[in-house]
């Protein structure tokens, strides 16, 4: 098995559907590729459909421990193919994402990292002080190998393509991060990246600009709270993973990278709903971290 596609999900079953048929539109009589679902204790009707739609090329699993990293990790388990290809459930992939993947990973046949662009779909239209941009995850212009500083980035988990291999090698998701049901999460990814990289300097990163996605992004992520509570789960989850180890260093980058997305916003509009509570907690993890690289430095 070339490639397994793994999509793990949780009540999103009017999106999962749109996101499969996508998939399965491109892989029909390839036999070397498979479509996996993880099932993430679904409480709405994803597992009937599931079940209703189950076929030799799309297989499906339930992971009963909540969270997206247990999910993803189920996903590697179950895998038979030697890329693992993972795509957000309330996304479609674009039309050559499947032939331009393949090409690719026949071409190298080696260890590098394939991701593409993600272009957002928005339910309702963006306010004027959200940049679209934002939303785009979009690292070159063109085919070609990420440069060392855009690949400390890595890809996102939503649109990317990992040799099995690598995770034999490294582990998998680091659980303590991630998604878990409803509650946001973040940092999964990046914190999985550190360790490819830091593990072996020969990884490249290779984006493909026809490897692209639509992802969905609801009216609810284009309102200040949920900004809000994105930038303050960061703040708080990975000053406190700072702080309970000894080895911070991948701690450190994932809160920078939160730091560097959070300032994508205009600054004023930013703090002119964060109340005087927050403003201080924010303020007082920055000078944690200061003083945590002081130390380091020292």
């Amino acid at each position: 098995m070339v490639l397994s596609i793994i999509i793990c999900t949780y009540n999103r079953v009017k999106f999962l559907e749109h996101c499969i048929n996508s998939i399965l539109n491109q892989i029909q009589n390839k036999d070397n590729i498979e479509l996996i679902v993880i099932n993430n204790n679904s409480k709405d009707k994803t597992q009937e459909f599931l079940q209703k739609n189950n076929s030799k090329q799309l297989i499906h699993f339930i992971e009963k421990q909540q969270g997206l990293s247990y999910a993803r990790n189920k996903g590697i388990k179950v895998a038979s193919g030697r890329y693992l290809a993972f795509i957000d459930d309330d996304a479609t992939i674009g039309e050559k994402w499947l032939l331009s993947l393949i090409n690719e990973i026949e071409k190298n046949k080696n260890k590098h990292i394939y991701g593409g662009p993600i272009y957002p779909v928005f339910e309702i239209e963006c306010p004027k002080w959200v940049d679209e941009n934002y939303f785009i995850r979009k690292f070159k212009n063109e085919d070609g190998y990420l440069d060392t500083l855009t690949a400390k980035d890595g890809f996102s988990g939503g649109n990317m393509c990992i040799p099995k291999a690598i995770f034999e090698k490294i582990g998998d998701f680091n659980v303590e991060l991630g998604m878990q049901g409803n509650e946001l999460g973040l940092g999964e990814e990046s914190e999985l990246f550190f360790r490819i990289l830091n593990d072996d300097k020969d990884v490249k990163l290779y984006n493909i600009q026809e490897m692209n996605i639509n992802h969905f992004e609801a009216k609810i992520k284009l309102e200040k709270e949920y900004l809000k509570n994105r930038i303050s789960i960061g703040a708080e989850q990975f000053t406190s993973r700072l702080l309970e180890k000894k080895t911070f260093l991948p701690w450190l980058y994932i809160y920078g990278k939160i730091l560097k997305q959070s300032l994508q916003f205009p600054l004023n509009y930013l703090f002119s709903f964060f109340d005087l509570k927050y403003k201080f907690n924010y303020l007082k993890n920055i000078w944690i971290i200061k003083a945590m690289i002081s130390r380091l430095i020292k």
